[in-house]
């Protein structure tokens, strides 16, 4: 198989491969040691704005801006609080949403590449091994081909798991909700957030679509605004403490 590692179209799989794989290292790296995004220490509620209600976290004892929510794993207050993903030990937030999505969309384009040019080394292995009669003298050939099978679908069975799951949650980011948010929301409704499928997601990759592959801060490629402050869909804006007038 070594020489094998030199032909032309082994050197291009295993450089796609390779480009793939790093990114997801980088944007793993990311995912673990980015603050998702701490509520600044001087930030209250406006005074002046007094139909406004505020929610106070009296754990962190701050104020918490809208969509920050308390990780009780964490201990501590999360601007644009998702989720908490045990798998990187940390909370997904506004500043590292970004490489969240990236790492699952790495992750899932490392084992497609693997999937599909597993597909035809498995057919040569199959064909060798039962048109051979004598097996005796291929006892490492098939050991090996057990475990490329082995790895084949342990791959394919990972790829299937995480077809849903990169669906949601770019799905999530198109429409500016929140896991959290989507488990409240009534079935149909919009985010008030939704600003349109472009800036919503420019929210989170940042604006230079050239950047948005990269597992890196820029001033291009950072998520748009601060985590604090939300730009929102003037029609779906709504008083929560407002009561809807009687009919008839």
């Amino acid at each position: 198989w070594l020489p094998k590692l030199w032909r032309a179209d082994a050197v291009i799989i295993l450089f796609v491969y390779h480009m793939f794989f790093l990114n997801l290292l980088a944007s793993f790296y990311q995912c673990i040691m980015t603050d998702p995004g701490l509520v600044p220490a001087n930030w209250g509620f406006y005074m002046g704005d007094e139909t406004k209600r505020r929610r106070y976290c009296k754990m962190c004892n701050v104020w918490k801006p809208d969509r920050t929510h308390h990780c009780s794993i964490c201990n501590r207050c999360i601007l644009n609080m998702d989720h908490h993903c045990p798998w990187i030990n940390n909370c997904v937030g506004f500043y590292n949403r970004k490489f969240f999505i990236q790492l699952l969309s790495y992750v899932y384009m490392s084992l497609t590449v693997v999937v599909i040019f597993t597909i035809p080394e498995l057919y040569h292995r199959f064909v060798e091994l039962t048109q051979d009669e004598d097996l005796s003298n291929k006892t490492l050939y098939a050991f090996t081909s057990v475990i490329v099978g082995m790895a084949f679908c342990v791959s394919m069975l990972l790829l299937c798991t995480l077809t849903n799951f990169i669906k949601f949650h770019m799905k999530l980011v198109l429409e500016n909700y929140t896991t959290i948010e989507n488990l409240e929301r009534e079935e149909g409704a919009k985010s008030k957030f939704d600003i349109g499928r472009r800036r919503n997601w420019e929210q989170v990759f940042g604006s230079n679509a050239w950047l948005w592959w990269l597992p890196m801060h820029t001033q291009a490629s950072r998520p748009i605004g601060d985590g604090v402050r939300w730009r929102v869909h003037y029609t779906r804006v709504i008083d929560e403490d407002e009561e809807c007038p009687p009919t008839g």
